[in-house]
């Protein structure tokens, strides 16, 4: 299996992983960053480390292995940004949330939601990842989960309406999508006090596995569709049923 290097692009921090590394490292990002800066901080963030793939986790949509738009809470320069080349390696782009929940697949019907600098969330179907722009959704009349489940509103209103606000979310996209699986991730997902029933939480660690899971020789490999990914299992490594822990 290559040796994998895994880019997590978020809104606070780009962080970094590799196969035969431990720990994460990292540096600030925010909505200055461009998408050849991203590049240029991670190249000198792992001049010691020996990788021959990346996986990068990008916060937004990404179409046919691109970024489809630039992100909000970044700079610009993402669109159209030859990463193979910059990297002189080849790359494998898929949205950050979808990338954290391919790490906790265990089969069936998943819902990931990941707490972040903003929010994202993916649903594995049968095996078939959908990355799902959720932030415009509303949770109120007037309020959009962007708006309530973000890192900088949890700062303003408090920890206490803000977990509140993470129920009623879950609780919403629970009853849309029923899933038999509900992971909670993300870099504030470490900050809630409960969880709701049925759910598990997910931790940035577990992270690394969704990206070598991007490369043949793991246990399931993600295939880029258009807008999607299809996993493709090893022989007798397919899971029969999804359990939540409770």
């Amino acid at each position: 299996m290559k040796k994998v290097l895994m880019v997590d692009v978020g809104g606070s921090n780009v962080k970094m992983m590799a196969a035969g590394h431990e720990g994460f490292r990292k540096f600030p990002s925010n909505d200055k960053l461009t998408a050849a800066q991203m590049v240029k901080g991670v190249l000198e963030a792992t001049t010691d480390w020996e990788y021959e793939a990346i996986s990068l986790g990008f916060p937004g949509l990404v179409v046919e292995g691109k970024p489809a738009r630039n992100p909000l809470n970044l700079g610009g320069g993402w669109v159209g940004f030859d990463f193979k080349k910059a990297f002189k390696r080849p790359v494998h782009i898929i949205n950050d949330a979808a990338m954290q929940a391919l790490a906790n697949y265990r089969g069936g019907r998943m819902l990931f939601v990941g707490l972040g600098t903003s929010i994202g969330a993916t649903l594995i179907v049968d095996d078939t990842i959908i990355p799902m722009e959720v932030g415009l959704l509303r949770l109120t009349k007037t309020v959009g989960f962007a708006d309530r489940l973000c890192k900088a509103s949890r700062d303003k209103i408090g920890h206490r309406l803000w977990e509140k606000a993470v129920w009623k979310a879950v609780f919403y996209l629970r009853d849309c999508f029923w899933p038999e699986d509900v992971v909670i991730g993300g870099g504030n997902a470490k900050t809630l006090l409960e969880i709701p029933a049925g759910c598990r939480r997910g931790d940035n660690q577990d992270t690394f596995k969704g990206a070598r899971r991007l490369w043949p020789g793991a246990d399931v490999v993600a295939v880029p569709q258009v807008t999607s990914w299809r996993l493709e299992w090893k022989e007798k490594q397919k899971p029969k049923k999804a359990t939540a822990k409770k």
